[in-house]
């Protein structure tokens, strides 16, 4: 039997599962699988929505300028809009991520760091450190 090595989103554990055949039901499921819930780790969070490709996800996160519990509904991916030219700060560097809001029409600026909820895909997920 062929193995190959899996990551978790949900835990960050790295783990052994047999391989894809074809004609063979394909099961990869994380050792921890009882313990993960639906709660994510703030970096486990950000990888699942940068492997979103492109499918909109509903984020909740506290705003940095007021504090306030922000809940919008929005991808990744979205390029017809820009303007062309170059941004004046680095996203990744200030803890920001850019995503597309259909409902606004506008890029916007999510702090990573301060995700509380993430629905994608069906499942609701508690974010937190």
């Amino acid at each position: 039997m062929k193995t190959e090595e899996f990551y978790c989103w949900d835990c960050g554990h790295l783990f052994e599962a047999e391989a894809y055949q074809p004609g063979k039901p394909w099961v990869r499921t994380c050792p921890n699988a009882a313990q993960h819930g639906n709660k994510l780790t703030i970096e486990a969070a950000v990888r699942l929505i940068k492997k979103s490709m492109g499918r909109f996800f509903t984020i909740a996160f506290t705003k940095r300028s007021t504090g306030e519990r922000r809940v919008m509904t929005c991808r990744l991916g979205v390029h017809k809009h820009l303007k062309g030219g170059k941004k004046a700060y680095d996203p990744e560097k200030l803890g920001l991520m850019i995503v597309w809001e259909p409902k606004s029409a506008e890029y916007k600026s999510i702090p990573t760091d301060a995700i509380t909820e993430l629905r994608f895909q069906g499942r609701k997920y508690s974010v937190g450190a």
